[in-house]
């Protein structure tokens, strides 16, 4: 039977179809969770949210909230979904709902029902063989397997029950577009490489991979292997099969959730996912991409000090999806952890937002919109009124949605690529074990805190090779996106260069990807190494010799960024002197253009701890203005325009022809 379309996503955003034909959504939404809420304080609260010029309303359905006992589902009262999905509908607003299992939202057990996180058979298992916990506010909970079938089949009930609720409300008639699969799918956080999942299915479920072949040379890795519990060198490519492996569990069980929708009524409707916000090596985005068959973004919640490195992550999305979304834009933080942002400082959001706006992702949903317990920072307050610091808000929107932002493309010559072949190997001996990389960034020891505490001189130097080939492309100012090692061949095509930095490992299928980009006369640039092993470890085939015809880092450029600078810049061709910085060092420019090619928007982003005066280039007869405070800048006797900025901090920047 062939499934209705009723939404979908392309690569401008949403698409609802309707008797009339197609009708563009862009994603630009913003979260209210219905059940913290009295019904009668809904509309007033979606009125504004709409009044902000937001397009979506997004809100968790969350499992343990509506399954008060096994079977029993309360929808009444603040859990009326039917009436509040009604009360969108008449704001104006289209609905993305996000139904887990998965919810967090700080709730108790991060929204699962009592009786899951009580069955010992679901329980996911650590290498010592006892459930993992989950130490979060305000109760810690052992969490589920996501190998554990028994848990997929309490899933597939809620999702049917979910699927009944809301069958009514689905588009083109009702106003929900969009469902998220599950949420921030990275192992709760607990990434550790023998933290778990020690399931018996989990394990059942390695070892069949191991069989096919699907995590790398099955003589490398051993017949019949152990599920490794702690590093050893003797059986390094086991340890680092295990470790990859953890992607094909997590994938796995997103396809899994993406097929029960299917079966419970909810196919042909659009779906994504969401990553947490950190490193983008520790997930791989484009497994679950064709797991549920839609986006995988990536939250940001940043203070400014990391304006850099949102801007790398938002680069990773833009290169490696069709559609880079930001599902949670952090406007706000929660109160048992530091807070985010300085006292006072209310724009800290705001900046994140344009920095990730600025590397060219083109759907966002601020989170939250609206205030509700165990949260701060909301722009929309508990009573539905909009808070005086929000006004960006509806500049910005409107801006956006006269430019019509989802179809412009920010310029890149050169795609680098992010591998992971080497970060396995500092995972899998990593002397910090059994503690989460997450917790180790969180301590500020390094993006995934991983290489800097593992035993694999190789996994250290490789994140130092990637970090100088990015500084020097910025110091260059080549504009450049990252694309995930997992990518089909077809994101890397079309650069002016592909830049793959390598040591003595590689992943098979990026090699094989650089070679016939070559042997198409692309553009590939690898090195400081030539690889001359496996993912694994194991000895490259005779037929994986290195790519003919291509470039290669010089090593001692790694003390030269200089150097390196000027080398990276011839690989993005002759580049317009128009809407390029002059100075200083640290601050970015990006260059959005329409289908003509004509540029509609200019983002900067200052990555610096100090307040700037930023000089940058604008084309003749062109004058820019600021989306949120109509600020004009036009080019001086010189052609350059002075744009202040404080320290850590974005603006974008609208143009406009001179009368």
């Amino acid at each position: 039977m062939e499934t209705r379309v009723r939404t979908r996503f392309d690569a401008r955003g949403l698409v609802v179809e309707t008797a009339e034909g197609p009708r563009a959504l862009p994603f630009y939404g913003g979260a209210m969770h219905y059940w913290r809420h009295a019904p009668g304080d809904w509309p007033q609260a979606l009125r504004a949210l709409a009044g902000l010029g937001l397009k979506l309303v997004e809100t968790y359905v969350p499992w343990g909230v509506h399954e008060l006992a096994p079977g029993r589902f309360d929808w009444t009262g603040a859990r009326d979904l039917p009436r509040f999905l009604a009360a969108a509908h008449a704001a104006g607003l289209a609905v993305v709902l996000r139904p887990g299992p998965h919810a967090n939202a700080e709730l108790t057990y991060f929204g699962f029902p009592e009786h899951i996180v009580r069955e010992p058979d679901i329980h996911a298992r650590a290498a010592h063989g006892g459930p993992v916990w989950l130490p979060a506010p305000p109760r810690a909970f052992p969490v589920p397997s996501y190998a554990s079938a028994r848990f997929h089949a309490a899933v597939r009930a809620w999702y049917a029950e979910v699927a009944r609720v809301i069958g009514p409300h689905l588009a083109p008639d009702g106003p929900v577009v969009a469902l998220g699969v599950d949420n921030e799918a990275q192992l709760f956080f607990r990434l550790g490489a023998y933290d778990h999942d020690y399931h018996p299915e989990a394990i059942a479920a390695w070892q069949t991979d191991v069989a096919a072949g699907l995590l790398g040379d099955r003589d490398a890795i051993g017949p019949e292997p152990e599920a490794p519990r702690a590093w050893d060198p003797a059986h390094a490519a086991r340890c680092v099969a295990w470790v990859r492996g953890k992607s094909r569990y997590l994938a796995r069980a997103l396809a899994q959730f993406a097929t029960a929708m299917d079966d419970v009524g909810l196919a042909g409707i659009a779906r994504f996912h969401n990553l947490p916000p950190g490193e983008p090596a520790l997930s791989d985005a484009p497994a679950i991409e064709a797991a549920i068959g839609g986006p995988c973004g990536i939250d940001l919640y940043s203070p400014r000090r990391d304006l850099a490195l949102v801007r790398q992550r938002a680069l990773h999305a833009v290169g490696s999806s069709e559609l880079p979304l930001v599902p949670e834009a952090g406007l706000g933080w929660v109160p048992w952890l530091p807070p985010i942002a300085d006292p006072g400082d209310d724009a800290r959001g705001k900046d994140v937002l344009l920095a990730a706006l600025g590397a060219g992702i083109r759907g966002f949903s601020l989170y939250m919109a609206v205030a509700r317990d165990r949260f701060y920072g909301a722009p929309i307050d508990e009573d539905g009124v909009v808070r005086g610091d929000a006004a960006w808000i509806p500049r910005l929107v409107a801006a956006l949605d006269r430019v019509d932002w989802p179809a412009l493309r920010r310029t890149a010559k050169v795609a680098l690529v992010l591998g992971r072949a080497d970060l396995r190997f500092g995972q899998a001996s990593s002397v910090a074990e059994p503690m989460t990389p997450v917790l180790l960034e969180a301590l500020g020891l390094g993006p995934g805190g991983l290489a800097e505490l593992g035993r694999d001189d190789d996994a250290v130097l490789a994140r130092r090779w990637y970090g100088a080939v990015a500084s020097a492309l910025d110091a260059a100012q080549v504009p450049y996106v990252i694309v995930d090692e997992g990518c089909p061949i077809e994101r890397l095509r079309g650069f002016a260069a592909v830049i793959a930095p390598t040591l003595d490992r590689v992943d098979r299928g990026l090699w094989r990807q650089l070679k016939a980009l070559a042997d198409e006369r692309a553009v590939v640039v690898f090195g400081p190494g030539t690889p001359t092993k496996d993912e694994l470890g194991a000895p490259l085939a005779a037929d994986l010799a290195p790519p003919r015809r291509a470039g290669r880092i010089r090593a001692g450029s790694l003390t030269d960024l200089d150097g390196l600078a000027d080398a990276l810049a011839a690989l993005g061709g002759d580049l317009p002197d128009d809407w390029a910085v002059v100075r200083p060092a640290g601050v970015t420019a990006a260059v959005f253009a329409d289908a003509s090619g004509q540029p509609r928007a200019i983002a900067i982003t200052n990555l610096t701890d100090r307040p700037v005066h930023a000089e940058l280039v604008v084309a003749p007869g062109m004058q820019l203005v600021d989306a949120l405070t109509d600020d004009a800048f036009a080019g001086a006797a010189s052609g350059n325009a002075r744009i202040s900025l404080p320290a850590f901090a974005a603006r974008l920047l609208v143009v406009a022809h001179l009368g």
